[in-house]
C-alpha cells in the first residue's frame, strides 16, 4: 500500500466511525428532548473518538516510526488509553448521579489537558530520539566508509610484490588498527577521518599500480603516512 493510499484509507476509517457514531446519536436520541446530561455524554464520546484516532493522523507517532528505541507510541497511546477509560468512569457517575454535570465538565476538561500534556511528552520523546538517532548516524558515516575502504585496501596489498613487503606489513598493521577506531560525539573526528579516507584511496591506487608495474616510490611514504593519521585517530576519545 502506497503512502497515499494509507492515507486514504485513514481518512475512509475516520469518516466511517463518525458515521457510526453520528447514527448511534440519532438512534438514541431522536425520540426524545436532550437532557445537561445526554449533551455531555455524546460530546465525551465524540471526543474519546477523536482520541482514539490522534494516533493513524499524526506522521511523527504512527505505528511505523515505533521501535525498542523510539517509545513515544507507548507513551501516547498509554495517554489515550487512561483518557478514555477516565472519560467513560465519568460517564458513569454522571448518569448514576453521583456527580453533577458541572462536575464531569470539568473533569473532561482536565483529562484533556493532561492528554495534551501526555501528547506534548510523547513527541518530544520521538523528536529527541530522532535527534539522537541522526547524530548517531552523522558520527558513523565516515568511521563505516573507512572499515570499508581498509578492508578493500588489504585485499589490494595482498597483491603487492616481494619489493614492497615492508608497506603491505604496514598496511595490515594500520586495518588492523582501524577496527578500533570508534565514533566521536560533535564530529570531533571528522577532519581526521576525511584525511584518512583520501590516504585509503591513495593507498589503494598505489598498490594496484604496484601490482601491475613494479614498486611505486611513493607507497611506503603513504603507507606510513596512513598509519600516523590512524594512530592519531585512536588517540581521540569521547
Amino acid at each position: 500500500m502506497t503512502k497515499n493510499q494509507s492515507s486514504l484509507f485513514r481518512r475512509a476509517l475516520f469518516l466511517l466511525g463518525l458515521g457510526v457514531v453520528a447514527l448511534a446519536f440519532f438512534l438514541n436520541t431522536r425520540s426524545r428532548e436532550l437532557t445537561r446530561v445526554d449533551v455531555f455524554t455524546w460530546v465525551s464520546i465524540t471526543l474519546m473518538y477523536l482520541v482514539f484516532f490522534i494516533p493513524f493522523f499524526f506522521s511523527s507517532i504512527r505505528l511505523s516510526s515505533f521501535s525498542s528505541r523510539i517509545p513515544s507510541l507507548v507513551v501516547f497511546w498509554t495517554g489515550v488509553v487512561f483518557y478514555i477509560i477516565a472519560s467513560i468512569v465519568v460517564i458513569i457517575l454522571l448518569s448514576l448521579y453521583i456527580v453533577s454535570v458541572n462536575t464531569a465538565i470539568i473533569a473532561q476538561a482536565a483529562l484533556l489537558f493532561l492528554f495534551a500534556v501526555n501528547g506534548y511528552l510523547a513527541l518530544f520523546a520521538s523528536s529527541h530520539a530522532h535527534r539522537v538517532s541522526v547524530e548517531e548516524d552523522t558520527k558513523q558515516r565516515f568511521i563505516d566508509e573507512i572499515k570499508s575502504k581498509a578492508q578493500f585496501l588489504l585485499l589490494s596489498a595482498g597483491g603487492l610484490p616481494a619489493e614492497s613487503e615492508n608497506a603491505r606489513e604496514i598496511i595490515k598493521r594500520v586495518v588492523e588498527d582501524i577496527k578500533y577506531i570508534s565514533p566521536l560525539n560533535d564530529g570531533a573526528g571528522d577532519e581526521l577521518e576525511l584525511k584518512i579516507i583520501i590516504s585509503l584511496n591513495t593507498l589503494a591506487e598505489l598498490c594496484n599500480s604496484a601490482a601491475r608495474s613494479g614498486h611505486p616510490v611513493a607507497l611506503p611514504a603513504e603507507a606510513r603516512k596512513l598509519q600516523s593519521l590512524v594512530r592519531e585517530r585512536k588517540l581521540l576519545k569521547n
